[in-house]
């Protein structure tokens, strides 16, 4: 075991992992929840699901008090606690836009036209795959703090923050042309319709981008421990 971890121990650590798959769960119901709507699934399913991502998103707070509490102590930590602070708070609002994303769709019943059909459910699938990827990196919490946030560990890690920063320019693009389907749907949609989509669309960006802030509160955290 190495210094740091004898030293430190696992706590908070162990915490933000759990917190991790947490949130992870949460979005694997939401992609369920979405895949029900890319099928023109029932209302009835749509709204069970999205109750699922509310439950799942309240025991995300759950865990995440936990780690406050782990960090307000007097707990000896090997980084910034500041910065662990902020890495949490970056991944517990993956699971809020998970929440909102999921709830819009109660609202009204909301039909998806083939002619917005494709571009949907092509930025669905980016934002998604940003997820795990982002999920990825936090799994590696424990394997970080065990090598001091350096070697194989860091640097298989820094593989996987990277592959999602280089899809920035795919998402944002994959994100404007769902946008500009959906706004020339006016034909086919309603104009409250076009209104929810256009909401919808913009909470997935935000899923992802909360994605990405979580993968690079660990860069920040890996690179301030080679300083």
């Amino acid at each position: 075991m190495s210094t740091l971890s004898s030293l430190f121990g696992r706590s908070p650590f162990i915490h933000i992992v759990e917190h991790g798959r947490k949130v992870e769960e949460c979005v694997t119901r939401l992609s369920s929840l979405l895949s029900v709507v890319l099928n023109n699934g029932r209302e009835e399913e749509i709204a069970r699901l999205a109750k699922e991502v509310s439950a799942l998103e309240t025991e995300a707070d759950d865990l995440r008090n936990k780690i406050h509490e782990a960090l307000s102590g007097k707990l000896m930590l090997p980084v910034s606690r500041s910065e662990l602070f902020d890495t949490v708070e970056q991944q517990d609002s993956m699971a809020d836009m998970a929440e909102e994303i999921a709830t819009s769709f109660t609202f009204r019943p909301l039909g998806l036209p083939d002619i917005i059909r494709e571009e949907i459910a092509h930025f669905i699938s980016i934002v998604l795959e940003n997820c795990t990827l982002a999920s990825g990196v936090i799994s590696k919490v424990e394997l970080l703090i065990r090598s001091s946030f350096a070697g194989r560990d860091a640097e298989t890690t820094m593989k996987l923050i990277n592959e999602l920063r280089g899809r920035d320019d795919s998402t944002r693009d994959a994100c404007l042309e769902a946008t500009r389907k959906v706004y020339a749907a006016s034909e086919t949609l309603s104009p409250v319709e076009i209104i929810l989509w256009v909401k919808i669309v913009s909470l997935l960006q935000e899923l992802s981008a909360y994605s990405d802030k979580t993968a690079n509160g660990i860069r920040i955290i890996i690179e301030n421990q080679k300083s």
